[in-house]
């Protein structure tokens, strides 16, 4: 247990995450994160890839209007999810930019529907991808612990 805030990663968004870096190497990829809070935790379950023709070796940007409609699609099959966060890649091993926490930031002040905003960076380290949580807690972005899980178990059917 490190003391900070803990971050719930599906293995099944881990897997989107890092196959989407690694198509894309040399360049950046990204997308939104999407999920549920349990006991206060998010938890991300899906990850989903949003192309961007704004993106480089060194940047990457979801295209403006584009992360509602993903979360309504997301939503459609499960109506628990909700928005949890951005997500891109680094294909280098370097962490989250100084401008990536800026953005982490500004989401929180643009979006105050979404509480506490996470982002991950998936870095490109010599030992594999890498996820690499920041998430705005009390108004400061702070390192996550990443804790892989399962997938979001299905409802059980109704009673009748």
């Amino acid at each position: 247990m490190t003391g900070w805030p803990l971050l719930l990663v599906s293995e099944t968004a881990q897997a989107t995450m890092v196959a989407s870096a690694a198509r894309a190497h040399p360049t950046e990829a990204g997308g939104i994160l999407v999920g549920v809070h349990v006991d206060g935790q998010p938890w991300v379950t899906v990850a989903i890839e949003i192309p961007s023709a704004d993106r480089g070796p060194r940047h990457y940007k979801i295209p403006a209007g584009a992360t509602q409609p993903a979360v309504r699609d997301a939503r459609r099959s499960e109506h628990r999810l909700g928005y949890l966060g951005d997500w891109h890649s680094h294909p280098v091993d370097i962490g989250p930019s100084r401008t990536d926490l800026v953005s982490l930031g500004l989401i929180s002040v643009l979006h105050p529907w979404a509480p506490n905003p996470t982002l991950v960076v998936v870095r490109n380290t010599i030992n594999g991808y890498v996820l690499d949580a920041r998430r705005i807690v009390a108004v400061a972005p702070r390192t996550c612990e990443v804790r892989l899980a399962g997938d979001l178990p299905p409802l059980p059917p109704p009673r009748r």
